[in-house]
């Protein structure tokens, strides 16, 4: 009966009823909905009954809700102390997968107390992260399928918000001896570039390898306006991928040299961006560390994204922006000092520059030298901050003047090790007069903060 119009019925001799026309509604509303979430997931497989991580990840998502569980407190960041930094917790479970078999496994959550006070700085609650990687039955995770080829395996939550991803042991302890150094950066730049990690564990399956995986906020969110997709690493060799033909549901992550003379369009965010890109390298420097990416999205401004100056908006946008922190902080802060946020920002709100970095605010930074912030007190530097957007995830994303742009830097866990100095030597000669990405970490960063400060405007 699908597909048939009432003509069509009463000429093949079937009664058309509000009933028959009831179901056909919805046989239709159903097929039209189909296709809206196949094109709204393209390139996400879902992960269902006899996918070849089904059992994994449901095991990761009894075990996720079961570590946020026992969670009942979450300290300041300046509260968390050297056995927070250390801490592993491991529990074996026995659970019932699929209504079919057990499975026992062991699963283990490294620096509980840390992650969640990352994620209370960038107000991402416990109830609603736990909602988020925790999904309900008829939630399922993602497979990300793209052109990456890292070997490691890429899931988003069912609502693409966080992605979970597969990584090496010596990775995992690498993060973890330079986990305080990240979480001292996260706190004196609170709108860096770099990917923001809310979860480091491990688990292991009876009869399977040790997997180890982190879950990170997901840079490409929201993702369905997304048009172009960018890994930039500053350098031309094997930086190259075809694009995928029309109606491939492999997402394809563009290079380098696919990139090739555009500009990041930034305008007055622009001065944030280079200056952040600056500290975020210095620090990737001192670690030792080579091989990272700028991932970068592209979509089109609406119109109305383009002139939203309202200045309700942009009081809320200026203290979110002042006092990215807890919730209860941000709420409380912006009720103390909302009337005079309000009067210095009427004061000029019809010469301020909504989507640039902005001077004349508390605490913006519009010059090459980090600025005070008097709202947070005497002497104390203003970190950068540009002006956030009312958007989810916003210290990722940033508007330029015709684009809106996803920024962050990843992969920041490959040393210079012996390894890498050997394939130094044999891309020389393999790859003569182009650069490459295995050089010693203090050239790789010089190179990189080069690259930005040319393709961008």
């Amino acid at each position: 009966m699908e597909g048939k119009n009432d003509s069509d019925m009463q000429e093949a001799g079937e009664e058309v009823t509000p009933m028959t026309k009831q179901t056909s509604g919805r046989r239709s509303g159903k097929k039209i909905s189909v296709v809206w979430l196949r094109w709204k997931r393209r390139g996400m497989v879902e992960i269902m009954s006899g996918h070849r991580r089904w059992t994994l990840t449901n095991c990761v998502r009894i075990g996720l809700e079961k570590a946020l569980a026992d969670r009942t407190h979450i300290k300041p960041i300046e509260e968390l102390t050297k056995d927070d930094y250390e801490d592993i917790r491991s529990k074996r479970h026995t659970e019932t997968i699929d209504k079919k078999s057990q499975q026992s496994f062991e699963f283990a959550t490294y620096a509980g107390e840390v992650f969640a006070t990352l994620r209370n700085i960038i107000n991402i609650s416990e109830e609603e992260y736990l909602n988020s990687v925790t999904p309900m039955a008829n939630r399922r995770y993602l497979e990300f399928i793209s052109n990456s080829k890292s070997g490691q395996d890429f899931f988003l939550t069912p609502d693409k918000r966080f992605m979970i991803k597969t990584q090496t042991k010596k990775e995992t302890y690498f993060f973890l001896e330079h986990l305080r150094t990240y979480v001292e950066h996260f706190k004196k730049y609170p709108h860096t570039l770099m990917v923001k990690f809310l979860g480091l564990h491990n688990i292991k399956l009876k009869g399977k390898k040790r997997l180890y995986f982190i879950v990170m906020q997901s840079i490409f969110y929201p993702d369905e306006r997304i048009r172009e997709r960018y890994d930039i690493k500053a350098c031309q060799a094997s930086r190259y991928v075809l694009p995928e033909k029309e109606g491939s549901q492999i997402i394809t992550v563009l290079k380098d040299n696919n990139f090739g003379d555009k500009k990041i369009n930034l305008g007055g965010n622009r001065a944030w961006f280079l200056q952040q890109v600056q500290a975020d390298t210095e620090l990737l420097e001192e670690l030792g560390v080579l091989d990272y990416s700028l991932l970068l999205g592209i979509t089109e401004l609406h119109s109305d994204e383009k002139n939203s100056q309202d200045l309700a908006s942009l009081v809320q946008r200026v203290a979110k922006s002042l006092h990215h922190g807890s919730p209860e902080k941000s709420a409380n802060h912006t009720k103390s000092t909302g009337g005079a946020l309000h009067e210095e920002i009427s004061h000029s709100a019809a010469t301020l520059p909504v989507n640039g970095v902005m001077g004349s605010l508390p605490g913006m930074v519009d010059s090459d030298e980090p600025q005070s912030d008097p709202t947070l007190g005497p002497n104390i530097p203003g970190h950068n901050r540009r002006l956030l957007l009312n958007t989810p995830n916003n210290l990722h994303i940033v508007d330029g003047e015709e684009y809106r742009y996803f920024l962050g830097i990843i992969d920041f866990f490959v040393t210079y090790s012996l390894k890498k100095k050997l394939e130094n030597l044999w891309k020389k000669i393999r790859f003569p007069g182009q650069s490459f990405s295995t050089v010693p970490p203090n050239v790789y960063a010089e190179r990189f903060r080069k690259y930005m400060a040319e393709h961008s405007e």
